[in-house]
């Protein structure tokens, strides 16, 4: 057998030693998404500059989804007057950040990378977060 073939081989067995868990993340993150009232953001977020990036990026990192939804739940949290920092930090870390399919990840990846890049990612989100809304204010956007 060539080396694409012993390769393409390999690739499939992980994939299916992998498959069981990525339907088990998928299935944790449609039932935390249903236990979880957007309503409950709200009230969470105080309007302080550093915590509510902070809360944002833990809130976000728990619940992780895709890009396109976050469009929508973060106008409603706007709506709904969380924060910009919030709704930012929430939004990053949303898209970027993944406990709940962290075990997948490290199955995948490798743990030591998988939890390398999540803690990473989520401090990212915390000072992004704040540097995004402040160059808004300067630029006069906000």
């Amino acid at each position: 057998m060539n080396h694409i073939g012993k390769s393409a081989k390999k690739t499939l067995n992980a994939l299916n030693q992998s498959l069981p868990v990525v339907v088990g993340v998928i299935m944790a993150i449609s039932l935390l998404k249903a236990a979880v009232p957007e309503s409950l953001y709200s009230t969470i977020f105080t309007g302080n500059i550093l915590i509510d990036p902070f809360i944002g990026s833990l809130i976000g990192s728990i619940a992780a989804g895709n890009p396109i939804t976050s469009y929508i739940i973060g106008g409603e949290l706007i709506k709904q007057g969380v924060s910009l920092f919030a709704v930012t930090a929430f939004l990053l870390s949303w898209v970027t950040v993944g406990i709940i399919s962290l075990p997948a990840e490290m199955d995948i990846l490798g743990k030591k990378f998988a939890l390398t890049r999540n803690i990473i990612c989520f401090i990212v989100s915390f000072f992004v977060a704040i540097l995004t809304v402040i160059t808004l204010g300067i630029v006069g956007e906000l």
